[in-house]
């Protein structure tokens, strides 16, 4: 049975690595997805002074889903690993996926969000998939 620390340290390990994965490419040079400014102007609709608001969301929402993560996995009786985080993280990206494609980049209050394309549900998809995978692996370890 998987420990509350274990679970907040696998959400904060697993959001980590999403968050680090979907800002690679600006910090490269390669594109300029920024998701924690994304998600704080999603919240306030302004450009200003939303890293905090966006990172502490993001954080949140990542050991939030940790938990369901376990409680779907314990209700099905399957193990929590990096499979089954990595199969969970494949359900969850592919929903964020649709909603991000769909939803958020039509909607969104910024007009500088709502023109990313595929590459950006993809990302989102990818991102999810190592958020599930680190989440089992960091569970698994902490056992």
């Amino acid at each position: 049975m998987e420990t509350i620390l274990s679970l907040l340290a696998g959400g904060i390990a697993g959001t980590f690595v999403m968050t680090s994965f979907l800002l690679l490419p600006r910090w490269i040079g390669w594109g300029k997805i920024d998701v924690i400014r994304a998600v704080g102007s999603l919240m306030t609709g302004r450009r200003e002074r939303i890293f905090r608001l966006g990172l502490w969301l993001h954080v949140a929402m990542g050991i939030l889903f940790a938990f369901l993560y376990s409680g779907f996995l314990h209700l099905s009786r399957l193990p929590f690993n990096a499979m089954t985080g990595l199969l969970l993280g494949s359900l969850h990206g592919a929903i964020i996926m649709l909603l991000v494609c769909i939803v958020i980049m039509e909607h969104h209050p910024i007009a500088g969000y709502h023109e990313k394309g595929l590459g950006t549900g993809l990302a989102q998809l990818l991102a999810h998939m190592l958020y599930g995978a680190t989440l089992g692996w960091i569970v698994s370890l902490m056992q």
